[in-house]
Parts: C-alpha cells; sequence; structure tokens
C-alpha cells in the first residue's frame, strides 16, 4: 500500500514503465496528465517521495527518512541526484491536499 509519486511526469512514467517487472505500484504525481488520475486509492501511510526536499516533507508526513540519492549518467542532469524518501503518516487526508499538487507546467 505504499505509493511512489514523483514530481514530473517523467519520473512517474519511469515508474509506470519499468517498474512492473519489480512489483512496483502505478506512480502517483500531480503533474499533467497524472493529476487528473488522482491519488489512486492510496491513503497517505506510506509514500515514497522522488526529488523533494525534507523540509516540505515534514510539514505534510509525521516521519521523513531519505532512503536513497538518485544518480544517473544516461538522463537528463536535473534528473540525477535526486533525493528519494520514504515518508509515513500524512497529517492530512490526501484528497485534501491532491488539489493543491496540480502542476500543469
Amino acid at each position: 500500500r505504499c505509493a511512489i509519486f514523483g514530481q514530473d511526469y517523467g519520473q512517474a512514467g519511469a515508474i509506470d514503465v519499468l517498474g512492473d517487472r519489480y512489483g512496483l505500484p502505478d506512480a502517483l504525481s500531480g503533474h499533467n496528465s497524472y493529476f487528473l488520475w488522482g491519488p489512486r486509492g492510496y491513503d497517505g501511510r506510506c509514500v515514497v517521495v522522488i526529488g523533494d526536499d525534507e523540509e516540505t516533507l515534514r510539514g505534510i508526513f509525521d516521519d521523513v527518512r531519505l532512503g536513497a540519492v538518485f544518480e544517473c549518467r544516461n538522463c537528463m542532469p536535473y534528473e540525477s541526484g535526486l533525493n528519494i524518501h520514504v515518508c509515513r503518516g500524512m497529517k492530512r487526508p490526501i484528497a485534501e491536499l491532491w488539489p493543491k499538487i496540480k502542476n500543469y507546467n
């Protein structure tokens, strides 16, 4: 029941396309059409967040831990060096947060 949240459709799309072989769930994102799919039934108990800062995440979750730093030689430079946090205990319902994460840039 742990969700994976990507900051943009590229991150979320990579999880959706490549994650199947690893048994990963469908990704969440507020970017472009991913926003329209909503939180997909996740409750916010556990969310793996790609590419956000710890301070922001601590305002949203009770427990935030750095799980890894993603490094990639063959991707766009802005997609390398991203923190991946494991977050637990969303402070507000995910349905309340969802409208605030819409990003159509």
